[in-house]
């Protein structure tokens, strides 16, 4: 106990001793005591483990088996914000993440269709039914998962309840899906279609109208997009005009600004097209030629016949009455007969025709409304029949070579254009610019002014150095003098042999005693003075 109590005597007199230590040495100490603390913290920086990004899991569901792999894999790690799972840099990320991969936790908690290798002796069928639509939910959750801007997603269905033998009575099955967009992102139509698509093509027997997609803030995404095919081409009708339309209001706006200047040519453009479709069949028979027809079928019917002589009595009943005897008769003469019969079936001659008529976005009429600045310099220069004929001649060659004759319609008028908006536009730019000149200038003169405060101070500041320095030499001299005489005045003193440096140091002391008491601010000019020279 000895060394502890002599290390608490120590201890206790470190204060003391530090009070006694002088600045330069309490200076030095702490430099190093200073140097030796930003040593061991540099040291545990460079030696401290760097951390890398492995993966951002979506939520703590999804976190929670990678973080269970990766202790069993014996993988240090760190979680930060946002589900952000971080390991040591000496760990190589792209084997880590194969090897959770394999383990099956990179895709979260939904499963698809490897559930289905988990099978048990006593499932039923209803139970396999329940498995599967769990499967398929899963499955279509990843895929809509990876459409991009989308952070994740949910698919509930509803299938119909059926054996291996009989269906269900609910005949319809039903989607919903719920997806989950990250931040700055939006589901477009197109993608909307492409989703009720991908459940379509994934669930068999539904409907596009039984699919409901909704997004996060609950916004029904299917109402937005219409999945009625005469709807949806009527949609794509207008817009095709509005496309033309735009078409050609460019493609005469663009020519005459060029000529009559920005902003003084108006362009109305009102197209109408045809969406007539005729298809029509023609059927004609014509008759059937003898010699090259076709036969269908043929009868033939022939008949022949020949009259042999008779033998026999009398006609009558006496010829028949017993004792049959009558005359026999003899023949006169033979008889033949021969008839024939042909009938030839042919088959008509069948001519069919498909007339097809598609007249689909064919343009039939176009109306153009064209109004020009009646103040243009253009104007000035030329009259506005001949100007007229200008615009004439260029809807004529720009339009009519890609439109059926006669269908092309304009009007051309001459109108002064309100410019109130564009000179109160052009004041705000000009009071804006204003504005900022103005505000230039001022900062300008602050920093000259601020530039100037300081040149002054600075130069007063040195002013007044001088100023000391030349009054400090003046009294510096001045004490030189009177210190001079007084010695001057000591020396022709009598002093007695062998004591005269002494008694010389005694009175030097006592006159600076005395200069130090009155004048103490002379002593502190020559204080100065000898500091700056040997400075």
């Amino acid at each position: 106990m000895d060394w502890f109590r002599k290390f608490l005597d120590w201890f206790t007199k470190l204060p003391q001793k530090w009070k006694e230590l002088p600045k330069s040495q309490k200076l030095i100490i702490g430099i190093v005591a200073v140097s030796v603390i930003m040593a061991i913290i540099f040291l545990t920086i460079i030696n401290a483990p760097k951390y890398v990004l492995l993966l951002t899991a979506k939520s703590e569901e999804d976190a929670g088996p990678v973080l269970q792999q990766l202790e069993s894999l014996g993988i240090p790690y760190k979680v930060e914000a946002g589900n952000r799972i971080l390991i040591p840099s000496n760990y190589n990320v792209y084997e880590v993440r194969m090897r959770l991969a394999s383990a099956g936790v990179l895709s979260g908690t939904t499963r698809g269709f490897e559930i289905l290798d988990q099978t048990s002796l006593g499932a039923t069928s209803f139970d396999k039914q329940v498995r599967y639509q769990i499967a398929l939910q899963g499955e279509l959750e990843r895929t809509i998962s990876t459409i991009q801007g989308v952070d994740s997603a949910r698919v509930v269905l509803t299938l119909p309840k059926y054996t291996y033998y009989v269906r269900g009575e609910m005949s319809e099955p039903r989607a919903s899906v719920m997806v989950v967009m990250k931040p700055g992102y939006s589901l477009t139509k197109e993608q909307v279609r492409g989703i009720v698509s991908l459940v379509q093509g994934a669930v068999e027997g539904i409907k596009p109208e039984n699919i409901k997609v909704i997004d996060q803030r609950g916004q029904d995404l299917t109402s937005l997009v219409n999945l009625d095919t005469s709807t949806a081409l009527a949609s794509t009708k207008m817009e095709l005009k509005v496309n033309l339309e735009n078409y050609y209001k460019q493609k005469i706006k663009i020519p005459l600004e060029n000529v009559f200047g920005p902003g003084r040519v108006e362009v109305i453009p009102d197209i109408r097209l045809n969406w007539e479709k005729i298809e029509k069949q023609i059927t004609t028979y014509t008759a059937p030629n003898k010699k090259e027809g076709l036969v269908r079928s043929k009868e033939t019917e022939q008949e022949f016949s020949t009259n042999q002589p008779t033998t026999g009595g009398p006609v009558g009943t006496e010829s028949n009455i017993p004792p049959t005897t009558y005359e026999t008769t003899s023949s006169s003469g033979q008889t033949s007969y021969q008839k024939s019969h042909e009938i030839i079936n042919y088959e008509l001659n069948q001519i069919v025709e498909n007339i097809v008529k598609n007249s689909e976005g064919e343009i039939e009429n176009i109306t153009l409304s064209v109004i020009i600045d009646s103040s243009s310099t253009v104007l000035e220069k030329a009259s506005k029949d001949q100007v007229e004929k200008l615009i004439s001649s260029i809807i004529q060659k720009s339009i009519d070579a890609n439109t059926p004759e006669g269908s092309v319609t304009y009007a051309v008028a001459f109108l002064p254009f309100s410019r109130e908006i564009q000179e109160e536009f052009y004041k705000q730019i000009q009071t804006t610019t204003e504005l900022q000149k103005l505000r230039t200038r001022l900062i300008l003169i602050l920093l000259a002014s601020v530039l100037i405060f300081f040149a002054t101070y600075l130069g007063l500041i040195q002013l007044k150095k001088v100023k000391a320095r030349k009054l400090m030499e003046q009294r510096y001299r001045a004490l030189q003098e009177e210190a001079q005489r007084t010695l001057e005045a000591i020396t022709e003193e009598e002093i007695p042999a062998g004591a005269e440096e002494e008694a010389l140091l005694e009175q030097l002391k006592a006159y600076l005693q005395q200069v130090a008491e009155t004048t103490p601010e002379d002593v502190a000019t020559v204080l100065k003075v000898w500091i700056a020279e040997k400075g």
